[in-house]
């Protein structure tokens, strides 16, 4: 009878993943504020990174299509745009639309 080795635990390979999925959204998220060198794509106006708690807008990253409709596009940098908290707002609401 052979004996087969007992698979890592589920628990382990969860957080595994969670931290590899951290890591990637943390990078794809650097990749579009350089790309959009700290400005709203839309109203162009100069902005923060969230938690700096300065004086400027906060920015946003915001995927064109959503997560939910092309999950393939989730860490695509070219599938994602920087936005103000308002052009944010705006564009969920249906306000606004982004060219």
């Amino acid at each position: 009878m052979t004996s087969f080795p007992k698979p890592p635990p589920r628990k382990l390979q969860k957080a595994r993943k969670a931290r590899e999925d951290a890591k990637r959204a943390k990078a794809f998220r650097e990749q579009v504020w350089t790309n959009g060198h700290g400005y709203c794509a839309q109203c162009h106006t100069w902005l923060d990174r969230p938690g700096d708690n300065g004086p400027l807008a906060v920015g946003h990253v915001h995927h064109l299509r959503g997560r939910n409709v092309a999950p393939e596009d989730r860490y695509n940098v070219d599938a994602a745009v920087l936005l103000c908290s308002v052009c944010h707002h705006g564009v969920h609401s249906g306000k606004l639309t982004l060219p």
